[in-house]
Formats: C-alpha cells, structure tokens, sequence
C-alpha cells in the first residue's frame, strides 16, 4: 500500500521584513494572471497590501512579486490581547481628591 502525498502548493510573496512567505488573496492573484493587454484598467492597480503571518508587519507589493510556493501557508497567529486592566497608583482615588 503506497501513500500518495498530494503536491499543494500556494500563491504569495516574500515578507519584506522577515523573508517568510505571505499567502496572497485569491482576488489579487487572479487579477494578475489577465494578460496586461486586456487588462489595461487594472494595471494601475498592481500594488497592494498584505500582512505577514509571522511578524504582522502590512507592507505593499507589486503583483509581478507573486511567486508560487511549495507547501501550505503559514496560518495567521493572533496578535496579543491587552490584560483590560491597567495599574491605578491612587488605589481608586480621582486626581482631584485630596488625600
């Protein structure tokens, strides 16, 4: 019995800050793969913005920077949440109040 690993691969560009690959929205991809003759609309439009998964850093690419990646893309780590309390150095006293 042979296993067969199904070859996947995805869309993406190269983080400009941490080098890690950056899985590209469909609608962007597909819209760069329209020959530029027929597409002379859009093609003031090659830029975008993307966020890396691994430094959540949001830089804009040229769509002629989309490459094909081996592999499946990184999933995207949530960011930090704040505690929702902060320290109080007056111990519940307003500023105004006189101690």
């Amino acid at each position: 019995m042979t296993l067969e690993m199904e070859h996947q691969t995805f869309c993406g560009v190269v983080c400009l800050n941490c080098k890690a690959p950056i899985l590209v929205p469909a609608i962007v991809w597909e819209n760069s793969l329209v020959p530029q003759e027929v597409n002379l609309e859009r093609e003031r439009a090659s830029v975008f913005n993307v966020r890396c998964a691994s430094c959540h850093k949001e830089r804009p690419y040229k769509t002629s920077e989309i490459v094909t990646f081996d592999g499946l893309p990184l999933p995207i780590a949530p960011f930090a949440q704040p505690s929702g309390t902060r320290p109080n150095p007056l111990n519940g006293l307003s500023s105004g109040v006189k101690v």
